[in-house]
């Protein structure tokens, strides 16, 4: 075969692996979303169980979405049946139904909300979180990617401290257990109306902007554990977990100062166990803060009962990871 002939088939097929490459990505860049509008419908509810009048909408997923409509639609008919038993279990006259949806490219999050008229009416909410690329279902941890349930309770704690006579003081509704929906801003737990407030008002809503969360983690090799009165204490690097989360700590007048933007939080004296928070309340721990190489340890505990709003989990090996929200 001449030269140039083998030079000109091999760049017809160069340009044809070019055009069937442009072709492909921009197949994919053109490609339906993962979610949208034409993926569900509206359905209506307009009938009477067992003297129970049930009314309003909910959404049905359209086989448009992929195999595992069907899946999502029993979760969301589940949610709806629950509902109805909670409406029944208050000895309801009605219950109407409304949803909202909100998706991000990795969870989609459909909010059903029933009203139920009784004697005393309520609002009841539950949510249906999947996978959008899947169907599969989402958690509140895996939607965020950290299980936040104890700072979700420190949130809790604080508005109730903040406000007492609005929510009550020993709430039992646990936040891995509630209804949730993710915005590409925000995360925002929903409670049923009088779950954590005695003060009639539809459901509450706490809400974390996802740029204030903040998490750092500690393997095993980077904290000390010390034995103290027959207990084995975590001892805590101070300023490698504060730099983590969004603090900063200095030193002024032999005292450590713990701040954020530009407020002093905290103060803590090497070898005194006691906790100034906001220059006002003394706490003291299991351990007084401690120097060891230079480095001023305090006892885990201090991330949970003395820095605002910064919770912590211990995984089984050992890890842990601390979490605080800033937004506040």
């Amino acid at each position: 075969m001449p030269k140039f002939v083998r030079y000109a088939s091999a760049l017809i097929f160069c340009f044809t692996v070019l055009v069937v490459a442009v072709y492909a990505f921009e197949s994919r860049t053109e490609a339906t979303p993962a979610w949208q509008t034409n993926m569900y419908s509206t359905e209506t509810l307009n009938e009477r169980q067992q003297g129970l009048d049930i009314r309003g909408e909910f959404p049905v997923v359209l086989e448009e979405f992929g195999p595992q409509y069907e899946s999502i639609n029993a979760r969301i008919d589940a949610a709806i049946d629950s509902l109805v038993e909670g409406s029944r279990r208050i000895r309801a006259r009605s219950v109407t139904f409304e949803y909202n949806i909100e998706h991000t490219n990795s969870v989609v999050s459909i909010v059903i909300y029933a009203r139920s008229r009784a004697v005393t009416d309520r609002t009841s909410v539950l949510s249906v979180n999947f996978d959008p690329s899947s169907g599969q279902a989402v958690t509140l941890t895996q939607a965020i990617g950290h299980n936040i349930t104890p700072l979700a309770e420190a949130r809790i704690a604080e508005m109730i401290r903040l406000d007492p006579a609005t929510y009550h003081a020993a709430f039992s509704a646990r936040p891995t257990g509630q209804a949730f929906y993710v915005t590409n801003t925000s995360l925002v737990l929903l409670f049923d109306e009088f779950q954590l407030s005695s003060v009639p008002g539809a459901t509450t809503r706490i809400t974390f902007q996802l740029n204030n969360l903040r998490f750092y983690r500690l393997e095993l090799a980077d904290y000390r554990v010390e034995p103290v009165d027959g207990y084995a204490i975590r001892m805590v690097p101070l300023g490698r977990v504060l730099a983590g989360l969004g603090y900063s700590t200095a030193w002024a007048n032999g005292e450590a100062v713990v701040s954020r933007g530009g407020r002093t939080l905290i103060t803590l004296v090497p070898g005194e166990n006691n906790y100034l928070l906001n220059g006002v309340l003394l706490r003291s721990l299991e351990v007084a803060p401690t120097m060891i190489d230079r480095r001023m340890y305090v006892p885990i505990s201090f991330f949970d009962q003395i820095l605002p709003l910064t919770a912590f989990n211990v995984a089984a090996n050992g890890r842990v990871t601390f979490m605080t929200y800033l937004g506040r």
